[in-house]
Parts: structure tokens; sequence; C-alpha cells
């Protein structure tokens, strides 16, 4: 199949909805020093907003609001709270992230492969065969050389982390060949070490389509190893109110600078 075909098969298979809630979610949260598990629910908005509620024992232990440009969260058990936008949550992961992203991750599509003028962004793609499923892969054009002496520079003043948007990505698509649903998806920087894998599985019925009833994340890092499984059900599609961000009284906020 060519590449220009199995993009558009993706892209057709999509989860489409307005209002989504899912409120039931079991994570298992371990990243080799700490094992955790918690519970959550989301509703989300397409487009809009997305709103996340973490709890353990039936405690309220944060909440997480995402609009296309900005980050709001709120921790209950330390009464702290921050305001800010992707930057902070980019530098955790050490990947570029923004709302399209993780919109994408909840429609269980591929990050964005085109732009709003429906033409293919600075990647090239290439697909094939893997293990009985389509693969896509994207790799990002890498800056003009005086660009990169700009990043060199920046590495031995520093000696620190690169930006994320200064080197290459490379993006893995693994694809269902019956239902174009994409079951992995890989993110590589080797320049820095940093891996993250996405993976979809347990596909359930939600209203004439189908959606990942587990969805795990694993991410590596030279000073990180996180792995994360997550279990969903009680789908629904109904709009529901809308929780506001309202910060207590007695809660201090924190700078994510």
């Amino acid at each position: 199949m060519s590449t220009g075909k199995l993009i558009r098969n993706v892209e057709s298979n999509v989860f489409d909805y307005k209002h989504l809630a899912i409120k039931r979610i079991n994570c298992q949260f371990d990243n080799g020093k700490t094992k955790t598990s918690f519970r959550a629910s989301l509703l989300a908005e397409k487009d809009k907003r997305i709103t996340l509620m973490l709890t353990k024992l039936n405690i309220p232990v944060g909440r997480l609001w995402l609009t296309p440009d900005s980050v709001k969260f709120i921790n209950y058990l330390e009464k702290t709270y921050f305001i800010d936008d992707y930057k902070y949550l980019s530098s955790v992961l050490g990947f570029d992230l923004n709302f399209a992203a993780i919109h994408a991750i909840i429609s269980n599509d591929a990050f964005p492969l085109r732009d709003e003028n429906n033409e293919m962004e600075n990647r090239e793609y290439e697909s094939g065969i893997d293990s009985g499923m389509y693969v896509l892969e994207s790799v990002k054009k890498m800056k003009s050389p005086k660009d990169k002496r700009k990043t060199d520079d920046k590495r031995r003043i520093r000696k620190s982390k690169i930006n994320p948007a200064e080197v290459p990505v490379r993006q893995i698509l693994y694809i269902d060949p019956e239902s174009y649903k994409i079951r992995k998806i890989r993110m590589e920087d080797s320049v820095n070490s940093r891996f993250l894998n996405i993976g979809f599985s347990d596909f359930t019925d939600v209203e004439k389509q189908i959606y990942p009833g587990e969805i795990s994340l694993h991410f590596v890092s030279p000073e990180t190893n996180v792995q994360l499984s997550i279990r969903l059900s009680g789908f629904s599609m109904e709009e529901e109110n809308e929780i506001g961000f309202r910060v207590p009284g007695n809660f201090t906020r924190i700078n994510t600078n």
C-alpha cells in the first residue's frame, strides 16, 4: 500500500467525537523507584479542552486541565497548583508536547500527519510491513548546517540536554491492517537517548466505533525509566457538565520555570 493511501486510511478511521467521557481509568505507575496505583476519570471536548481527575482510595489527589494554550494542575495533597504552557511538560518528557499531541493520543491517532493546509509536514514518510502490521516511519528533517553549529555551540556551553526541537525525532507507527487503528507509536530521539513507546490494545465498541481499552506508555532516558499501564472503561459520548478551574484560597502557586 502506498504511503499516501495508508495515511488516508489511518486518518479516516480515527476515533471521532465531540464530547468524550471515560469514567473509570485504572493506572499502574512504575519509575524503578516507586510503584503506585491510582484511579482517574476524563472529560474531553474535541479541540477545546481535556480535564483529568485523579483519585486514590476515593480521595481526590489532583486535577489537570488542558487547553490548546495552557496547562493547569491542582495538587490536593500538597495544596499547590500551577498554570503554565506546554514547555514544562515537554521538558519533563524530553519531547515536544502540545495539546494536539495529547488529543491525538486520546483519539488513538498519530501525532498530526498533515499541517493546516493539508500538506505533508516537514517530514519524510516511508511505509512498510512488520509483524503483520503496516508501518509508517517519519523523521523530522535535519536543521541546516548553520543551525546545527548553533546547536553544537549551545551543547558545548551548557553541557546539558539538547532542546527537543533542535534534534530529529523518529516516529514509527504500527497500524492494524483490518481496522487501520494505530496499535503502537514509538518516538526515538537517538541524540539524547530518549525513547517513548505508546501501545493501544483491547479495543472495544463505543457507539459504532472502536476505542482501546488499554493504553501503555514506556519512557526511557538516561535519567528516567517510567512505565504507565492504563485500563479504561465506562465510555460515554454525551455532553457532561464542565469542571471549572477553581483553586482553594489556601493553596500555593508553584513556579514551573
